[in-house]
């Protein structure tokens, strides 16, 4: 299978998507049930996603949300996401299915959002054509263009590309040269987003208009209030620092990642990088999220919303800025947080996912939590409901990757894949401790391991051969032959991170790439808010251990650890600040 190869260009680590996958363990299981319980079904059970296009210009007006067009958008993305992981016919046609219905909608001119003839892409709510500001339709029609651009380089559908290719000529027809900038239509955090998208079709099509008119977006963006994010992080400002620091801004700051892919301009890797840097030390939590109250505030230890969408944009950030640098750091990070912010968010069912996953406090569904968003005809529907599968799938973009034609292994869960002639199988409990049992077979390829960070030292046998891997890097193993089979031993002992500002003298821990915390369910003789102190002895000489359920449960005196992702899964209060001694 190839995926939008031409958005490899300047990669030092490409993604690598195997012809055939077949996921098992934590993360293929909420996969396969995101696909059932949640996106096969939903035109369904929440038909205005769809019915809001079709309805646009019909009396009376529907009382939409500014975000409201997003939904499709962001549900096909996902829905794109969770097929790599699966594989699955049934999503597969129902997601083209979708896709096939929604191209029904477009209006003649490209337009495919949910508002009246007199509001398109002016930013004004059907019931009020005069008053420009209130939407995010740019914002709705980026996120309805990349669930496009994905599901075409997965298909080859020409419809798809002409259809895509239609809402950017609108884009060019409605701005710039003696028209309004598109920062003119308010709320640019959101409005700007398309910046990205522009920049990878001009890489899907060579043309530069396209190109041509991100650069004018680009010129909208430099304003500082619009958060000038290339001029402030040139000048070595922090993230949260700027006139602009919403987690929306981050798919306008992929397009400036994607810059330096299509034009090779070094400046936009430095701008995306430091941005990237600047996030990881100053607003990523304990769970590996980023945001509080959805935007960076410098202070990772305030515990307050950690927002669902948030995660899932920044992780897209992180990995395309991974990809473009090589930087092993980064695939740690988003090892770390997919197995606590991402899989956190979301119930193992499959059927709901949260809004807010705070370090401490409760797990509620996002249908409660921002039920503001419900809307007849679309019960379910938020921003985090339709955004969460996106999070989860994001795995694929660095499960594989590829670095001067050496296939990377990242991803240790229990998995068989085919690359070509090449066949990988991956036996494990990961992310829970023991031995990773790797075989390889049919034709040659190079094939390299990733080392995570986090393991103060690792051993890799290959058959009767031994030899230690340093943290942190891809250990290639010599020349294989037809089957090979190797193990790798990473070291599962604990490791902390201490608390800061409201959580001083407090400290998370960590086993693995997992983050351990105590909640009421598993600790029903205690109260989880005075827990006695923590042994680190009784850390250090004992391990966490896989429970019947999927969780992984660590006993440590009176007190029981689970894994964040199973951590107060039924609505019970938890921590995971704790006070070691």
């Amino acid at each position: 299978m190839e995926i939008n190869p031409i958005f490899l260009r300047k990669n030092l680590c490409c993604p690598c998507i195997p012809d055939s996958l077949r996921l098992g363990g934590t993360t293929g299981q909420l996969a396969s049930n995101i696909a059932s319980n949640w996106l096969i079904g939903l035109r369904e059970s929440n038909p205005a996603i769809l019915d809001m296009f079709r309805d646009r210009d019909v009396l009376p007006y529907r009382d939409l949300l500014p975000w409201s067009g997003e939904f499709a958008g962001k549900h096909i993305t996902g829905a794109y996401y969770i097929y790599l992981l699966t594989r699955s016919p049934e999503l597969h046609r129902a997601a083209v299915s979708f896709i096939d219905e929604m191209l029904t909608y477009q209006a003649e001119d490209g337009y495919l959002g949910c508002f009246a003839k007199d509001c398109r892409l002016t930013g004004a709510f059907s019931q009020n054509p005069a008053a420009s500001g209130c939407t995010w339709d740019a914002w709705n029609h980026y996120h309805i263009m990349t669930g496009l651009l994905l599901w075409y380089g997965l298909t080859g559908r020409e419809d798809y590309r002409a259809a895509l290719l239609r809402i950017a000529d609108l884009f060019l027809a409605s701005f710039y040269d003696g028209k309004p900038s598109l920062a003119s239509i308010g709320s640019t955090e959101m409005n700007l987003a398309p910046y990205h998208i522009f920049v990878q079709l001009y890489e899907l099509t060579g043309e530069e208009k396209y190109l041509y008119f991100a650069k004018k977006i680009e010129g909208d963006l430099s304003r500082d209030d619009a958060g000038d994010y290339l001029g402030t992080s040139l000048r070595g400002l922090e993230f949260y620092e700027c006139s602009k620091p919403r987690w929306e801004s981050l798919h306008a700051i992929l397009g400036i990642a994607e810059m330096y892919a299509a034009t090779g301009d070094a400046v936009y890797l430095k701008s995306a990088r430091q941005i990237t840097e600047s996030i990881l030390r100053t607003d990523v939590h304990n769970t590996g999220a980023f945001s509080t109250d959805e935007q960076a505030i410098g202070n990772p230890y305030t515990n307050s919303n950690i927002e669902t969408c948030c995660v899932a944009a920044f992780n897209a950030l992180a990995a395309r800025v991974a990809g473009l640098t090589g930087d092993r750091k980064l695939l740690d990070f988003l090892e770390l947080s997919h197995y606590n912010a991402v899989l956190g968010s979301n119930s193992p069912s499959g059927r709901w996912s949260t809004y807010n996953t705070p370090m401490d406090g409760e797990k509620r569904s996002n249908t409660n939590s921002i039920n503001f968003q419900s809307r007849p005809g679309s019960p379910f529907l938020n921003c985090c409901s339709v955004n969460a599968p996106r999070g989860v799938g994001q795995c694929a973009d660095w499960m594989f990757t590829e670095e001067d034609g050496t296939l990377v292994l990242n991803f240790y869960e229990p998995l068989e894949a085919d690359f070509g002639g090449t066949h990988v199988r991956i036996e494990s409990a990961y992310p829970a401790p023991g031995d990773i049992r790797i075989t390889l077979s049919g034709e040659y390829r190079p094939v390299a391991l990733r080392i995570p960070g986090w393991s103060k030292t690792a051993l890799v046998r290959v058959g009767s051969a031994a030899a230690e891997a340093a943290p942190g890097t891809a250990y290639r193993p010599d020349n294989w032959n037809e089957r090979e089979e190797i193990t790798l031993e990473l070291d599962f002992s604990p490791y902390y991170a201490a608390g800061g500002l409201g959580y001083s003298g407090k400290t998370s821990v960590y086993s693995g790439p997992v983050l351990y915390g105590a909640d009421a369910s598993h600790n029903p003789a205690l109260d989880v808010r005075v827990l006695p102190d923590i042994s680190r002895n009784s850390l250090e000489t004992s391990l966490p251990v896989p429970a019947p359920d999927g969780s992984i449960l660590w006993r440590v005196g009176d007190v029981v650890l689970c894994d964040f992702y199973h951590l107060g899964l039924s609505g019970a209060a938890y921590r995971t600040w704790l006070t070691l001694t």
